[in-house]
């Protein structure tokens, strides 16, 4: 019983990481740049980005 409690604890957390990607329009991703600013990038552009802290997907 506390497996199955725990499961349905968790499972809802790692739902947020199997997502589908947000894709803008014309074939661009959508980057929350800074925490602070949607940008849409051609996806050449998103490993720049996510590898300095930026992450897929608009701003929250």
């Amino acid at each position: 019983m506390k497996c199955l409690l725990a499961l349905l604890l968790v499972l809802p957390l790692s739902g947020c990481v199997l997502l589908p990607v947000d894709v803008g329009p014309a074939g661009k991703e959508w980057v929350c740049h800074k925490g602070k600013k949607t940008l849409e990038l051609p996806p050449e552009a998103i490993n720049a980005h996510l590898g300095h802290g930026d992450y897929r997907g608009p701003c929250r």
